[in-house]
C-alpha cells in the first residue's frame, strides 16, 4: 500500500468515525438517519472518486472532514433556541451538495474517458 493510499484510508475512516458518532450521539430519529443518508453519501462519493483520482478525492475528503468537524460541534454544543435545526440543515445541505459535485465530477470524467477511447 502506498502512503498516499494509507493516508487516503486513514482520513476516510476519521470521517466515518465522526459521522458514526455524530449520528449515535443524536439517537436514531428520522432527521438523524437522513443525516446519517447524507454522510454516507459523502463517504461513498470520495470512495467512487478515489478510483478515479486519487488527489482529488484525498482534497474533497479534507475538506469533508474540516466542514463536518465544526458543523457537529456546532449541532452538538451550540444547538439552544432552536440553533440545532440550523446546524442540522447546514450539515445536511453541505454534504449532499458535496456528493452531487463530487458525483457529476465522475460521470463527467467517465463520459469524457469513454470518448477519448473510441
Amino acid at each position: 500500500m502506498t502512503h498516499k493510499l494509507a493516508l487516503f484510508w486513514t482520513a476516510w475512516g476519521v470521517m466515518l468515525l465522526l459521522m458514526v458518532y455524530r449520528c449515535m450521539s443524536e439517537g436514531w430519529r428520522g432527521d438523524t438517519t437522513l443525516l446519517g443518508g447524507a454522510y454516507a453519501l459523502s463517504l461513498l462519493s470520495a470512495w467512487l472518486c478515489h478510483r478515479i483520482r486519487q488527489r482529488i478525492a484525498f482534497g474533497n475528503l479534507i475538506v469533508m472532514i474540516v466542514y463536518n468537524a465544526i458543523l457537529s460541534y456546532n449541532l452538538a454544543f451550540h444547538s439552544r433556541y432552536g440553533a440545532g435545526l440550523t446546524w442540522w440543515l447546514f450539515a445536511l445541505l453541505l454534504n449532499a451538495v458535496h456528493s452531487i459535485a463530487l458525483l457529476a465530477f465522475i460521470i463527467a470524467h467517465t463520459i469524457k474517458q469513454e470518448k477519448v477511447s473510441d
